[in-house]
């Protein structure tokens, strides 16, 4: 489909946007999942990586915003639905506005504030599909329950209306 050595990866990431790569992941995946596609699993496989490269070096140092819900905060009787900020390192997700404890959500106006704060217009969001994306688990406390999901149309739209752009992926890359 595409060549995966560093150069050609490089070059590629300047042509493809985000959107592009978690489109084009999300494309790729439907296709072997439902069995229409023609690449054997390995070169669908050696694709991915490729892509998971690209989108590596694209948002290295980037900010993704997750909606959480905690049933633990909900118990204390406060508002159990929040935000969280993550920012990518790597191949792993650092805390950027995340609670030091489970006794509160840190709620959108907060958010609003640190990312003016730190000059950051532009945000990541999307749905962890599998167990976890990048060492953040959607599903953090089974027993008390603590989900990570991406953000939900209404605080998109509140980060947008505060200058804020967000960039929902299909896919996490």
């Amino acid at each position: 489909m595409f060549k995966t050595d560093k150069k050609s990866l490089e070059r590629l990431s300047f042509e493809l946007g985000e959107r592009d790569l978690s489109n084009l992941k999300h494309t790729l995946e439907y296709l072997q999942r439902k069995k229409l596609s023609t690449l054997s699993v390995e070169e669908h496989e050696r694709v991915i990586r490729g892509l998971n490269k690209i989108g590596k070096l694209k948002l290295e140092g980037k900010i993704y915003a997750f909606h959480v819900y905690d049933s633990y905060v909900e118990n204390q009787k406060k508002d159990p639905e929040g935000i969280e900020l993550w920012k990518r390192q790597g191949d792993k997700l650092n805390e950027f506005l995340v609670p030091g404890s489970r006794d509160y959500t840190y709620h959108i106006k907060n958010v609003i504030k640190k990312l003016n704060g730190e000059g950051i217009g532009t945000i990541y969001t999307g749905e962890i599909t599998e167990e976890e994306f990048l060492g953040l688990r959607r599903i953090r406390d089974p027993k008390d329950y603590y989900e990570t999901s991406g953000l939900i149309r209404d605080e998109i739209e509140e980060f947008e209306e505060e200058g804020i752009e967000v960039i929902t992926l299909d896919t996490l890359i």
